[in-house]
């Protein structure tokens, strides 16, 4: 008899480890998580079909975009420094939108500010994505974010004039066919 009431002292003591290890991996993932975005924007497939918020972005150079200034069909991009999905995705952006034949006033990329030391990272993008597209930094990237629903990096989105949602993707490839030479 002693021998079975070892045996459920022990079985129950090590299922309350188990419980108090379980736990404290738990806390510790939430707290590593805090800071970092949601896993999905808030733009998902039940926003195709809306038409943007009106917003207002500075371009370096000087003009003003909008969301009724977006050409039919364009291509929006949004990345933020120090998301890994984001570097994964900007070398295949860029080759795949400069061998697609769209011009750069056909593509938008959002590269919204990071937290920290990101400001190298975001010139970084920037200049990466200008061959091939309009690129908004800054405060002007947040209000373009903003626009969009955006809240998760990265996403691809297409765009019809007058600002109407018309595709949304988590990778490039599900936008921009492959292009054969």
């Amino acid at each position: 008899m002693s021998l079975l009431a070892a045996a459920v002292v022990f079985s129950t003591a090590l299922g309350l480890l188990n419980l108090l290890l379980a736990y404290g991996i738990i806390r510790r993932l939430r707290a590593g998580n805090r800071d970092a975005p949601p896993a999905f924007p808030v733009t998902d497939a039940e926003s195709v079909g809306t038409v943007l918020e009106d917003f207002t972005a500075r371009l370096p150079d000087g003009r003003d975009i909008t969301a009724r200034t977006i050409p039919d069909g364009a291509l929006a991009a949004f990345f933020a420094p120090g998301c890994g999905p984001c570097a994964e995705l900007l070398p295949r952006f860029v080759e795949t939108v400069g061998r697609s034949g769209r011009s750069a006033a056909e593509v938008l990329a959002v590269v919204v500010p990071g937290r920290g030391d990101a400001e190298e990272q975001e010139r970084e993008y920037a200049s990466l994505l200008s061959p091939v597209a309009t690129v908004v930094t800054g405060e002007g990237a947040r209000a373009v974010e903003a626009a969009f629903g955006v809240n998760a990096y990265p996403v691809v989105c297409r765009v019809e004039s007058g600002g109407r949602l018309t595709a949304l993707a988590r990778d490039l490839h599900e936008l921009v066919p492959p292009v054969t030479v």
